[in-house]
């Protein structure tokens, strides 16, 4: 660790005399958390969108310290690097970790990163949702080769009216030590040195700076995990790492191969994704009044979609000043379809190679049979939190438990004076568990948390935050209550 943090601070400092006439800015920031809660475990909104942070247990902690250097070498060409580091009390990955370590180069609106960054690419509220099915700000970073157009640029040939916007990335996940930690004592399945590929393509009509309006966004976001190596019921199986592996998950085509008799090939590793549409309406007084749908699917029937009724439909105001009311979300969540409660998925052809039958039903969220903890990094949700993260369970399965649900969000932010801003949120759910396994009772209850920062007149940087959360009932695992203690400072440590 001691290494990697000397290199780092070597690098910037080189490439900073290499471009010193350059403009060029160094930034920091320090935070140190503490919280008490009264339940076995912290209160749901007080661990969940922290970037994995806050760890699951009910008195926890964390320090962390980041640096970021950004620095131009033309009016259309800069690289950033940044290194973030964190310790916690117990926490599912260790005491001591890299948050982020990354850096990346810009030309124009293209971007390329490397390493893991704390990088928000959801068009919901990013402090007031209940969270993106397919990614949000729920788990840690995954390390990654990112190639992505950072903002919506004209689509050529269409009079500056359709604009586009997309991504795609390559990773892979490093809690194989984790996964199997907790799962091989139990004797349960599950996956390891698993690799990861991400790509999502919005497109766009309408734009603010050009007096429109109304916007209207639409897109596909795309995730899928590849290769590794899984224990399923007592047996290893290796999962192939070529280059035409890759190319099947791109595509989410079949297995590559030739199948025994008996033997079924479908499709080439795990794939999970969302259709999103947003209609964005701009106000008189330059506020923004948003609608969001967000279709989730997690194999070809829920893209058809046959799943229709799942979704996230979301009403949401934004503006930048500071008034009482700043930002509102109102998001209503179900997912019980999934496509049906019966699956069929057995005709194949005499060469056991091709289906014949059209599969359906039982979807299944975030769950697969061959990489069992599904879109989860360290026990906790990629996406949505609604869905209990794997690190909830204590039976040693490291698989999701909670899919069909259905739950009413709302969150409210804004400033009390200059010096005093809250954030308020409050779920309501109610869960079925899975097909597979449901529960014999719906599970139902309430978490909410108010935040209250105190922005320091006299220290430019300086936040004191409180938080208070509670849960009630079994749909967040528990009742809990707690509050919990942040000091926040940021600032620059040179500029030109």
């Amino acid at each position: 660790m001691k290494q990697v943090l000397f290199y780092f601070s070597i690098i910037i400092f080189n490439l900073s005399l290499a471009w010193g006439q350059l403009p060029s800015e160094t930034a920091y920031s320090a935070e140190a958390f503490g919280s008490v809660s009264s339940g076995a475990r912290a209160p749901f909104w007080m661990t969940s969108h922290t970037w994995g942070l806050v760890p699951l247990s009910a008195d926890n902690g964390y320090i962390r310290g980041e640096i970021k250097h950004r620095q131009q070498l033309s009016s259309h060409f800069s690289w950033n690097a940044g290194l973030d580091l964190a310790g916690s009390t117990k926490h599912t990955f260790n005491t001591i970790w890299l948050q982020q370590i990354y850096a990346e180069a810009t030309w124009r609106k293209w971007n390329l990163r490397v390493g893991p960054k704390q990088s928000y690419i959801s068009f919901l509220d990013e402090s007031l949702s209940s969270g993106d099915f397919v990614v949000s700000n729920n788990a840690r970073p995954i390390p990654e080769i990112n190639l992505s157009l950072n903002d919506f640029v004209v689509v050529p040939y269409t009079k500056g009216k359709f604009y586009c916007r997309g991504d795609f990335a390559l990773g892979k996940m490093l809690d194989g030590n984790y996964v199997e930690g907790i799962a091989k004592p139990a004797g349960e399945n599950y996956a390891r040195d698993v690799y990861t590929h991400h790509k999502s393509a919005f497109f766009r009509f309408g734009n603010f700076e050009k007096q429109d309006k109304y916007r209207f966004t639409f897109g596909l976001n795309h995730y899928s995990y590849w290769t590794g190596t899984a224990l399923i019921d007592g047996n290893i199986k290796v999962f192939p790492r070529k280059f035409s592996d890759l190319v099947r998950a791109f595509f989410a085509a079949q297995e590559g191969g030739t199948p025994g008799v008996g033997d079924y090939f479908y499709v080439s590793g795990s794939h999970w994704g969302a259709y999103t549409f947003k209609l964005d309406h701009k106000l008189k007084n330059n506020d923004e009044l948003s609608v969001n749908w967000q279709h989730f699917f997690d194999d070809g029937s829920g893209m058809g979609p046959q799943n229709i009724k799942d979704m996230l439909l979301g009403i949401q105001y934004k503006n930048n000043k500071k008034q009482p009311i700043s930002g509102a979300v109102i998001e209503y969540i179900y997912t019980k379809d999934q496509s049906g409660p019966v699956h069929f998925n057995y005709g194949m052809d005499d060469s056991h190679q091709n289906l014949v039958s059209k599969g359906n039903g039982m979807d299944d969220y975030y769950n697969n049979v061959q990489y069992i903890q599904g879109p989860s990094y360290y026990g906790r949700s990629f996406g949505t939190p609604l869905f209990l993260s794997p690190e909830y369970n204590t039976d040693g399965t490291v698989n999701f438990k909670s899919n069909r649900i259905i739950a009413y969000h709302v969150g409210v932010e804004g400033y009390l004076n200059n010096k005093l801003s809250y954030r308020l949120r409050t779920t309501y759910g109610e869960t079925w568990g899975r097909y597979k396994i449901p529960y014999i009772n719906v599970k139902k209850g309430i978490a909410s948390s108010i935040d209250l920062t105190y922005h320091s007149p006299k220290t430019e940087g300086l936040d004191f935050k409180c938080i208070v959360a509670f849960n009630n009932g079994s749909f967040f695992d528990d009742n809990a209550f707690g509050t919990g203690i942040s000091i926040i400072k940021r600032g620059i440590i040179s500029k030109k």
